[in-house]
Order: C-alpha cells, then sequence, then structure tokens
C-alpha cells in the first residue's frame, strides 16, 4: 500500500440528531446487515447507479445518481434532504454510494449545510474531519455551492416574509401577488409543454415533464401555505384566480421552497 494513500472505513459517523447518527458510508457497509444493526441504523439511503443490493430489516431508499460532473445532484437534494430528516426521528441513518466518497459525500454535505445553516466550506471541511476520504466531483462542488447560494436566497425572502408581518403590513391580494410573482420568476428555467396537466404522483416511469408539472403544482400549494403564517387569512379563491399564468420552475428551487416552507429550523 501506499504510504502516502489514506486507509478508508467502511463508514463513518458524521452527525447526531435527535439522539440518531448520520452516517456515510460505502456499498460495502450497506451489505452488512450485523454492522447496520450494531450501530441502531434503521434507514439505508442509496446514491448511486448501477448496483444491486437489496436490504431486509431495514427501510431502504434509492435515488438513481451518477458519479459525473455532469449529473445534476441538486434536483435530488432536497428530496433526500427529507428522507434523511424524517428518519432520523425513528433511528439511526446510512447515505452510501459504492465507496463512499462522492455522491453521498455531497448528499450528507447538502443535508448538514441546510439543516445547520453552515456555509459550503464550513461543512465541507467538517464532514472531512469525520470521514477523510471524501471528495465531491468538480461538478457536485459547483452545484453545492450553488444549492447554499439558493438557501441564502430564501432565507432572505424569509426574512422579508417575517419584516412584513412584523410590522403589521396588510397581505393584500395584491402584494401577495407580487411577493408570488417574484418568487417564481427566481425559479423560470424549465419548460413545461403541458401545464393545465394534473400529476398526482410521481413513479419510475415518470418523465421530467411529469416532475416539473408535479413540482410546479405543490410549489404553488406551499407558497401559498407559507403565507398564513402568524393567522395571517388569505382566501383560497381569490388565490387561485390571481395566481400567475407560468408553466416553468426548476426542480432543485422548487425542493428548496418545500423545505424552506415546512421546516423552522432551516436556517
Amino acid at each position: 500500500m501506499n504510504r502516502f494513500s489514506i486507509q478508508s472505513n467502511d463508514m463513518d459517523k458524521v452527525h447526531s440528531f435527535f439522539g440518531n447518527n448520520l452516517w456515510l458510508g460505502s456499498l460495502k457497509a450497506a451489505k452488512n446487515s450485523q454492522l447496520l444493526i450494531q450501530n441502531n441504523i434503521k434507514t439505508v439511503i442509496t446514491v448511486a447507479n448501477n448496483i444491486s443490493l437489496k436490504l431486509e430489516n431495514f427501510k431502504h431508499y434509492i435515488f438513481t445518481i451518477e458519479d459525473s460532473a455532469s449529473f445534476r445532484i441538486i434536483d435530488y437534494f432536497m428530496q433526500i434532504n427529507e428522507v434523511i430528516e424524517e428518519e432520523l426521528k425513528n433511528g439511526s441513518v446510512l447515505v452510501h454510494c459504492v465507496a463512499g466518497v462522492s455522491r453521498s459525500s455531497a448528499c450528507v454535505i447538502a443535508y448538514l449545510m441546510q439543516s445547520q445553516g453552515w456555509s459550503y466550506e464550513k461543512t465541507y471541511y467538517y464532514v472531512k474531519e469525520k470521514r477523510l476520504t471524501i471528495n465531491p466531483n468538480p461538478g457536485f462542488k459547483k452545484q453545492l455551492i450553488q444549492y447554499r447560494n439558493q438557501l441564502n436566497w430564501f432565507k432572505k425572502s424569509k426574512n422579508s416574509l417575517e419584516s412584513i408581518q412584523s410590522n403589521k403590513i396588510l397581505l393584500t391580494p395584491r402584494n401577495i401577488q407580487k411577493s408570488r410573482e417574484d418568487l417564481i420568476m427566481q425559479l423560470i428555467q424549465n419548460n413545461i409543454k403541458s401545464p393545465n396537466r394534473r400529476i398526482e404522483s410521481l413513479n419510475q416511469s415518470s418523465t421530467t415533464e411529469d416532475k416539473e408539472i408535479y413540482r410546479f403544482q405543490l410549489a404553488q400549494k406551499l407558497f401559498y401555505n407559507s403565507l398564513k403564517d402568524n393567522n395571517k387569512k388569505i382566501d383560497q379563491k381569490n388565490y387561485q384566480q390571481n395566481n400567475i399564468n407560468s408553466s416553468n420552475i426548476n426542480l432543485s428551487l422548487y425542493n428548496t421552497i418545500h423545505y424552506f416552507v415546512k421546516s423552522d429550523r432551516v436556517f
């Protein structure tokens, strides 16, 4: 063995939440049922492609992610973050790829940036300290920085809404509409050919357009819900009538809205 090489564990404990631990590791760790049980791991999250893994007696989530600099891993961050957040309430969680170096480390970094409000640099070195071999590929690193910028934008937006509420500025249909337009303008990137279609759920056969429509629908609903904080009453019918006609949304930004609206501890 090269004396400068780093010995890698099958998995390493990165952080603790709700009395449980978030682990980062390799496919070898995910296949070791005894190791998982010993560490109270109830949920395994696979972020890889072209591997065969079937787990019994564990919750198992699979996200098909390529270790390629051009792959849009940012589109998966929020969905994975929600799974981690929820499952950590029930036991420890392992996030793994093949080697526990690039894909899984990027996902763990994204979760910690969001849940702890840390910068990319702080989070990267924090995770690096726990697992020395981590090294997200260059494309993933750029997307993690982009994701941190998105989180900062939503933090600013959240503070703006809180400022409106604290100053008792009336949330009229007009300024609700303006806030919504400002938000949607930040989301416009991908064209949807059939914006009037309704998508009730997503599955493995869902097309890219299906995913965009589904998340656009939820983004509108979630943004409406965010305006009801502090017992502000907004007429649903009026909201629908004044809804702007936009058929464009970016998946990763939708996902950020989703968590931004749901969680009070993101920032």
